[in-house]
């Protein structure tokens, strides 16, 4: 990872900054209760996320057939719902987090997010006000702005373009194959890191830069690009 080069980082979200899958296992399921659905464990629900799949594809899965727009739009809101009122207590930031956006707000180096939630930005502001983490931050790029959502690139190079970044100078970190790929197809540098729903053979096989055992390995690898901070 050339120091030249390097001039943004764009992060994913959930398992890549912010540890919420608990909080997501439990809400999904309370959000499905009212259906004739069995509850889906925790493997189950991982997997699907791990394979990328969206809210509505992984409800499809559920419910073990095709819903209509108001059926999904129900169950989104209500699983939404829920989680916007357990994840200030749930959701925790993965340890170095901090560290890295101060490490690279002193590089210069500017930090995206590009999320495959279907949450509005603003809402995302929010959060990332609660974590402390909104002045580090440059742009944020939800599913819910773009045509397609990853393993497409559209939110990766947006998010690009709104920091008035070339998309060859960013890295992207995430958690799953879908983020790597995205990243790849962006024409971005690919890096994954396994504190989230993929292990690190999954990761492997979309052929990232490198993958992290966490986030504050990153830290390690810029400093040995950049030397000290």
């Amino acid at each position: 990872m050339d120091q030249h080069l390097i001039k943004a980082v764009i992060f994913d979200i959930d398992g890549t900054l912010v540890d919420s899958f608990e909080s997501y296992y439990m809400v999904f399921n309370e959000g499905i209760a009212d259906s004739n659905a069995i509850p889906v464990s925790r493997e189950v629900l991982r997997d699907y996320l791990a394979k990328g799949l969206s809210l509505r594809e992984i409800l499809q899965n559920v419910f073990l057939s095709p819903i209509d727009n108001a059926t999904y739009a129900t169950y989104r809101g209500k699983i939404l719902h829920l989680f916007k009122q357990t994840e200030i207590e749930g959701v925790r930031l993965f340890s170095g987090t901090d560290e890295l956006f101060r490490k690279l707000k002193v590089k210069g180096i500017k930090i995206g997010i590009a999320t495959g939630r279907t949450s509005s930005p603003e809402d995302e502001w929010l959060r990332f006000n609660r974590l402390g983490l909104d002045g580090f931050i440059s742009a944020i790029v939800t599913s819910q702005e773009v045509e397609h959502r990853k393993p497409a690139p559209d939110a990766i190079i947006e998010c690009a373009k709104r920091m008035g970044i070339p998309i060859e100078s960013c890295i992207v970190i995430g958690d799953t194959e879908s983020d790597i790929i995205a990243a790849k197809r962006a024409g971005a540098i690919a890096v994954g890191v396994i504190t989230g729903h993929a292990d690190k053979e999954a990761l492997l096989k979309a052929e990232p830069k490198i993958v992290l055992r966490d986030i504050s390995g990153l830290i390690v690898c810029m400093e040995s690009s950049f030397g000290d901070a």
